[in-house]
């Protein structure tokens, strides 16, 4: 597997913001979860105020570096795709980081569209508390929750990049044609007794 130029750049451009991405996920997620009980999936009603609006604003500002993190990602991804000089044949664990990744940008289109409403709101002042929680219930919630899934598969691609199974060398691809058409072809022989058979009808 070669890369060339633009390809490298693509990919450290990828990784980078990926990195700060998906950290600000994992940032998010703790500070999100300040919000709520524990044992069952409801908000806490005995914040106080100060501290609450103190996690509204922690949410929005990585909310904020989420959404521009992700907008590089994507470019990023897309452009080493359409790059790279990569055999799908032979390198099945990339095609399988590229299904698991664009498979859930519409997920990530609408969650960052609930996050700009989240953060707008909070630019606001007064901040409305109910309507805040409301949002930020809708964004955890949504689709009960897929964009945990989403986040799940996010790391799986690093665990493919890294370990890259069900990888084959264009020899081992050649090999596995070659049993396939052993095991599954049919090559017929002819028989004197079959030329007889013909002509006895003809």
């Amino acid at each position: 597997m070669t890369l060339n130029k633009k390809s490298r750049t693509s990919l450290f451009f990828l990784i980078l913001f990926a990195v700060i991405w998906l950290g600000g996920i994992c940032v998010r997620f703790f500070i999100g979860n300040q919000l709520l009980n524990y044992d069952e999936f409801n908000f806490r009603t005995s914040i106080p105020p100060d501290e609450e609006n103190q996690i509204f604003k922690m949410i929005s500002d990585s909310s904020v570096m989420i959404m521009i993190a992700y907008v590089f990602v994507l470019a990023a991804a897309v452009s080493f795709v359409r790059t790279c000089k990569i055999n799908m044949r032979e390198n099945a664990w990339f095609l399988m980081c590229i299904m698991l990744f664009f498979a859930f940008v519409p997920v990530e289109i609408y969650t960052s569209y609930l996050d700009l409403k989240f953060v707008l709101l909070f630019d606001k002042r007064p901040a409305n508390h109910d309507q805040l929680l409301k949002l930020f219930g809708e964004r955890i919630g949504f689709l009960r929750g897929v964009p945990w899934i989403a986040v799940m598969s996010y790391f799986t691609i690093i665990w493919l990049a890294v370990f890259q199974p069900l990888k084959k060398t264009a020899l081992e691809l050649e090999e596995e044609e070659i049993r396939l058409k052993e095991t599954h072809g049919y090559k017929y022989i002819f028989h004197e007794e079959d030329d007889l058979i013909i002509e006895k009808y003809e």
